[in-house]
């Protein structure tokens, strides 16, 4: 009897409480999305009774951090208790648009059906004209008068039943095109299998009667943000126009709906803790010897209980002894953080899909200079180098890059690297014609001793067919000597700057429209007879 009267009092317990239980509804009204993850928070009103109270705070998302949530309230009461649990008996939230679906399927299949049965009729009264249409040509009772009146009308009935039966197909048609879309659609619903719900079940006690507002916040996975650039240059000598843009991701389970949404370059998953390095003394490895065990080895056995690794068969690899000795040693550092708030409300439906939200426009000054490399390609690249950037609190990210009004390609905003200046190609100019050929004459090649002495000579042409003058930084090449027994001589540098190092020919030009400028160098390579050497 004592066991039956415990589950009795337990079960009337649990359904004591689940009375005095009241849902809220709330609503999210901001999300501050990191890289990965967000911060929501939600506002609900309801009325409080005297004494004690528990609200739920229902259909959250089964993604939150339960140690992340805060409640706070305005009113007469006090907050005793806040629990997280998880609701697995909710209903998918997409159920009334399946069964919606579903009920339009119905009714276009039966449509569908109807047409066909309409489609039949009329296949069946041609097979009955074509049947009387023999019978009546055999008849030879018949004037030619009445047998022409019966073709006739068979010729009538059969216009009629072609165009009936057409118009039923078109609308078959017409219907099976739209059944398979919505069951394409009904497919990607029911593919989403029904997720459970988080609840927030908070305890109140309150003297009397009040209204309260509540302020809910957790943190929740399964969201982020990426950053994306357009660049557009309208013309050269104009500043460039940076907008920055953010495509946010949301698959938390809960829809945004016009909410207050920013945006942060924190990532609070990967933790804001930085490892402090301790003594490294070296020391002498103890031996292990290796002994199979299960599967595994003494040594892995004594590295699991605690013991010191050893390298002395290799096994052990030096990270790895590394991690061990210093995993349990560090020290918590905060970082800091960059955020964006966008103007307008903004909704992005929990469709795991990007949406694209504008952040910022920035005007930045910019130079522009024409490059060209005529050895490996003729053309000349216009590129806008750009100063100030770093001050903006840009993201690595993809870029689109515009160049008076028409797209030029794609690019990557690199903001990896310490520098002050941002080069950004703006494409080809076809408006700047570079020419390499090789100088005549400067094919000599020459015998003294056991040396061969080749030459080689290059002129370039460079035309500016712009109306605009055109500053160009023109490239080229000298070989280097991969020996001692070669040697490499600039005979004649025409006027650039020459590395040394690596060989690099620079010219920095200023043309002006409609000018023309030669330019040119020559180099001669010394090597023994029976070691020779290739040369451009």
């Amino acid at each position: 009897m004592r066991t039956p009267l415990l589950l009795l009092l337990l079960t009337s317990t649990f359904l004591h409480a689940a009375e005095n239980e009241r849902a809220v509804t709330s609503r999210i009204n901001a999300a501050k999305v990191f890289l990965n993850g967000a911060q929501v928070a939600r506002s609900a009103t309801t009325t409080l009774s005297a004494g004690r109270s528990t609200l739920v705070f229902t259909g959250l998302s089964e993604a939150l951090d339960p140690m992340s949530i805060q409640v706070t309230g305005k009113g007469g009461y006090t907050i005793l208790s806040v629990n997280h649990r998880i609701n697995y008996l909710t209903e998918s939230p997409k159920k009334g648009e399946i069964e919606d679906l579903r009920t339009r399927i119905q009714k276009l299949e039966h449509d569908w059906n109807l047409e066909n049965g309409l489609q039949q009729v009329w296949v069946n009264e041609e097979q009955l004209l074509l049947k009387n249409s023999a019978v009546g040509g055999q008849q030879s009772g018949l004037t030619a008068a009445q047998l022409q009146a019966v073709n006739d009308y068979v010729r009538e009935r059969m216009k009629a039943v072609k165009a009936g039966w057409l118009a039923q197909e078109e609308k078959k048609q017409s219907l099976h095109e739209e059944v398979e879309k919505l069951r394409q659609q009904l497919g990607g619903l029911q593919a989403q299998a029904p997720r459970p719900t988080s609840e927030v079940v908070v305890e109140l006690d309150s003297p009397a009667e009040v209204s309260a507002a509540f302020t809910l916040g957790y943190f929740v996975h399964g969201a982020g943000w990426t950053p994306a650039y357009d660049l557009r240059a309208r013309a050269v000598g104009q500043p460039i126009e940076l907008l920055m843009k953010a495509r946010v991701v949301n698959n938390t389970g809960e829809d945004w709906t016009r909410v207050d949404l920013s945006l942060s370059s924190g990532n609070p998953t990967q933790g804001g803790v930085m490892p402090e390095l301790q003594a490294w003394v070296l020391d002498r490895p103890m031996p292990l010897e290796t002994v199979a065990f299960e599967g595994r080895t003494a040594k892995a056995e004594a590295m699991r209980a605690g013991a010191p690794p050893t390298v002395a068969d290799g096994d052990v690899r030096l990270d790895e002894m590394q991690a061990i000795t210093t995993v349990n040693n560090t020290v918590v550092y905060r970082t800091t953080t960059v955020e964006f708030a966008v103007e307008a409300p903004f909704s992005v439906p929990s469709d795991g899909q990007p949406h694209t939200v504008g952040v910022r426009t920035h005007s930045i000054p910019a130079t522009y200079q024409h490059y060209c490399t005529p050895k490996l390609d003729p053309d000349a690249f216009l590129y806008a180098r750009t100063t100030g950037w770093e001050d903006l609190n840009l993201l690595p990210g993809p870029a689109n890059v515009f160049f008076e009004g028409t797209f030029v390609g794609q690019s990557q905003l690199d903001l990896s690297r310490p520098q002050d200046t941002l080069a950004i190609s703006l494409g080809r100019d076809k408006g700047v014609v570079v020419e390499r050929v090789r100088r005549k004459g400067s094919d000599d090649r020459s015998v003294i001793g056991g040396k061969r002495t080749v030459t080689r000579g290059w002129d370039i042409t460079v035309r500016n067919t712009k109306g605009t003058a055109v500053d160009l930084e023109l490239r080229d090449q000298m070989p280097l000597s991969p020996r001692s027994e070669v040697e490499v001589k600039l005979d004649d540098a025409g006027g650039a700057t020459v590395d040394d190092r690596t060989g690099r020919l620079t010219w920095r030009l200023t043309l002006e429209p409609k000018a023309t400028r030669k330019l040119g160098f020559v180099y001669s390579v010394k090597h023994p007879k029976d070691q020779p050497v290739v040369v451009e």
